[in-house]
């Protein structure tokens, strides 16, 4: 399929037309991608073979309805953005979490100039992400949901920040110089085959509609909304599969479902 195409059915299956591409536009793509196709590291903990080529990345998202995680969903957004005019260019982030940590560049982020100002188009962060791009200033900028900012550190070092508890907090820090999808490939490879990655030693799903944001890490399960988190305790397959499958809405098996729970959530909920 070719991406003009993918495009067209990507926009589709969101139920977006381009009738008028603007800001609103741009918003309402990252909201309805972000609410509609999961977070997740399911791929990397089943040992699945997780290509970046953009036909494959179309066929697991969008019509396999997978999900995946930031190098796949942003590498799609990215894709569907340029072919339709708009000017973007790839960047590399480090997640610090609010730390001073010598972390690798293994998130994939979008660059968006758009009327003469710069946004971060994030579709693949999970629950702490941006529902809409969010713009380089050290402006507060309510979502709804949550406020962020982007500020300048350096001369080279931008922070991308979320308010919590009434200050901001540093969720990853990026630069705007060249990368290209070669270095994409040394993060993602990294993400998914490393020993020490968060993602090859935890289970990770998360979808966000709105200001309703639920959230699976490990044997937990989070409901956020209005404020308020909900934690209920994965206890059984049954459980994870239902979760899996009906709040997530991906489409697998039960046998997987029972892989995970054997090696990601039992342990743990022995300890």
């Amino acid at each position: 399929m070719e991406l003009a195409a993918m495009t067209e059915a990507y926009l589709q299956d969101l139920g977006m037309t381009t009738d008028t591409l603007d800001m609103a536009f741009l918003q309402s793509l990252q909201s309805r991608h972000i609410a509609k196709h999961s977070f997740n590291n399911l791929a990397v903990l089943t040992g699945q073979e997780m290509s970046l080529e953009l036909p494959e990345l179309f066929r697991k998202i969008v019509q396999k309805k997978r999900g995946g995680y930031c190098f796949e969903h942003n590498k799609l957004v990215f894709n569907v953005l340029q072919q339709l005019g708009f000017d973007v260019r790839l960047l590399l982030a480090r997640v610090v979490y609010n730390r001073e940590i010598d972390s690798p560049r293994t998130h994939r982020i979008t660059l968006l100039r758009f009327k003469g100002l710069e946004y971060i188009v994030d579709a693949g962060f999970g629950h702490d992400g941006a529902r809409m791009p969010v713009q380089l200033s050290e402006t507060s900028q309510d979502h709804g949901d949550n406020s962020y900012r982007i500020i300048k550190k350096d001369e080279q070092t931008y922070h991308y920040q979320i308010l919590k508890d009434g200050e901001f907090f540093t969720l990853y820090t990026f630069d705007k110089n060249s990368y290209t999808d070669a270095d994409c490939t040394l993060g993602h490879f990294y993400s998914h085959r490393h020993p020490d990655a968060v993602f090859v030693n935890n289970l990770v799903v998360c979808r966000k509609e709105g200001n309703d944001i639920r959230s699976l890490r490990n044997h937990q399960f989070y409901h956020i909304q209005q404020g308020g988190t909900e934690i209920t305790r994965i206890i059984d397959v049954q459980q994870l599969y239902l979760l899996l499958t009906q709040t997530f809405e991906l489409d697998i098996e039960l046998a997987v479902a029972e892989f995970l729970f054997s090696n990601f959530i039992s342990p743990r909920l022995e300890n």
